[in-house]
């Protein structure tokens, strides 16, 4: 394998067993990058990355040409506190949706379940940084994705959105996949994404213990996080990703459904 291998990581905490070995200078012959999601895009269509790890939104948006490493993800089902939509009390109906620092996917998977569940018609989508009362002074509701939430206390009711996708699908919700181009695609690499993963989920212990060591969180707060996903990517993940697609265009928050090709 080239030393010439570079992988665009994300910042989640929940994507961090991924990159077990990945980390280690003496396990992987390249480099892990860590940005947001469009730099890794960038990357990819400019051959400055071989692969990536992206949120399913970003994805779609970029499908033409690519292709998903196979039993590559991250995925969630029921009650995880990933993804929370924090709601004025006593709120009669949902008209608007404020969002901070969270993903295009969360956003539209909160404009799906609000549109599933709650008979929201096209609630208006407002950004705002703050706390949870500064942003329902400009919104019904505030959605909180991802690590924030670990340590967030607040007494307004809410709606955990993970929750309410299986609830919907009978599905869990894939939060990342890892893609390449087609013609970038290498199997070496999938070799070693696979044992990296494995790596991780087979010692979240020690993940948990060092990203404590990292973030200020207790190592015990951080494994039961963790202990929420799954890391891969089966037939089920790749049947809740087409319909979380197709829901999403239906609710026009994409232009079409894009076609997931998965490297053989």
């Amino acid at each position: 394998m080239s030393s010439s291998v570079r992988i665009g990581a994300l910042r989640e905490l929940f994507t961090q067993p991924l990159y077990r070995t990945l980390k280690s200078s003496s396990g992987f012959p390249g480099e892990l990058l860590f940005d947001t999601p469009s730099v890794h895009i960038d990357g990819l269509m400019s051959n400055e990355l071989n692969a990536a790890f992206i949120p399913p939104v970003d994805f779609a948006q970029n499908s033409s040409g690519m292709v998903l490493y196979p039993n590559i993800g991250v995925s969630s089902i029921g009650y995880s506190s990933v993804a929370r939509l924090y709601l004025r009390k006593n709120l009669p109906v949902i008209r608007s949706f404020a969002v901070g620092n969270v993903s295009t996917t969360d956003v539209v998977l909160t404009r799906i379940v609000l549109g599933e569940k709650y008979d929201a018609e096209k609630p208006a989508i407002i950004p705002a940084i703050g706390s949870i009362d500064e942003m329902l002074a400009k919104a019904d509701c505030a959605l909180v994705t991802g690590d924030p939430l670990l340590t967030l206390a607040d007494n307004h009711p809410f709606i955990d959105i993970i929750d309410e996708w299986s609830d919907i699908t009978e599905l869990p919700f894939v939060h990342t996949v890892c893609i390449s181009r087609a013609d970038m695609y290498n199997a070496g690499i999938r070799t070693m994404l696979l044992e990296s993963l494995t790596a991780g989920t087979d010692a979240l212990g020690s993940v948990a213990n060092e990203l404590a060591a990292e973030t200020g969180h207790s190592a015990d707060l951080l494994q039961n996080y963790l202990s929420h996903f799954s890391f891969g990517f089966d037939e089920i993940a790749k049947a809740s990703l087409e319909e979380f697609f197709r829901m999403a265009f239906y609710y026009g928050m994409l232009p079409d459904v894009p076609e997931i090709t998965i490297a053989e």
